[in-house]
């Protein structure tokens, strides 16, 4: 009975219902919480078409944290080659590149014949993105010529990949603006002639560790003192 008693003299909780709007805003840290020490990004896209035309791009973005800074990485490759006697494509496709997303988008369309097209994104979260080894330091590459181009950068907060054949586009873009902020991840592939294999892959890893306590309680200091600057004077 004493149980019971103790019980029903506890503190109502109280709860207020918030909107999503207000949960965004709402930050801090807690017992556990991990903080992010490494980014890597590796992206690709190929398109062969009929005749030996092809063209291909790919890049790799890597972000490890250092003390009390980060190292930034970047490699970035094109090549176009276009080809010979292949027919000139028929089909049409539209609306898919004006699209926007928040989060991850995938749009496929085919007018042909014997096509194959594929969009692959994999998100993994790992203890270790891995070293810089091989990359080129180029944070953007472009190749063209006789009607097939093949272009990346890295830039402006995010990265785009984009291919241009007869008879087929191809494009990637990652655009943290996108939709006032909220960011997003497109992979586009328009294929309108016939006999066209092309893919986009994106692979994405996000490297986690625990905070360290005291670096919890020092962004706790500085979150309140932030707070104290509403007070009136």
């Amino acid at each position: 009975m004493a149980a019971v008693e103790a019980a029903a003299a506890a503190p109502p909780v109280r709860v207020e219902v918030v909107d999503d709007a207000t949960l965004a805003g709402i930050n801090g840290k807690y017992l556990g919480a991990n903080m992010l020490v490494g980014l890597r990004i590796d992206i690709v896209s190929s398109v062969h078409a009929p005749g030996q035309t092809q063209a291909h791009a790919a890049g790799s973005l890597l972000v490890r944290r250092t003390g009390a800074g980060y190292d930034v990485a970047v490699d970035t490759r094109a090549h176009a080659e276009p080809g010979a006697g292949a027919p000139s494509p028929t089909g049409i496709a539209t609306g898919g590149e004006a699209l926007q997303v928040a989060g991850i988008g995938q749009v496929t369309q085919i007018a042909g014949n014997g096509n194959a097209m594929s969009n692959l994104t994999t998100i993994r979260f790992v203890s270790n993105v891995g070293t810089a080894s091989g990359f080129n330091g180029a944070a953007a590459s472009a190749a063209a010529g006789g009607g097939v181009s093949a272009q990346i950068a890295f830039g402006n907060g995010g990265v785009r990949l984009d291919l241009n054949a007869p008879g087929a586009l191809l494009g990637q873009h990652i655009d943290t603006h996108a939709l006032h902020g909220a960011g997003g991840v497109m992979q586009i592939g328009q294929l309108t002639g016939n006999g066209i294999v092309a893919h986009n892959q994106l692979h994405l890893q996000i490297a986690t560790e625990l905070m360290p306590s005291l670096w919890q309680h020092q962004l706790g200091v500085q979150q309140a003192l932030s707070g104290l600057q509403g007070l009136s004077r």
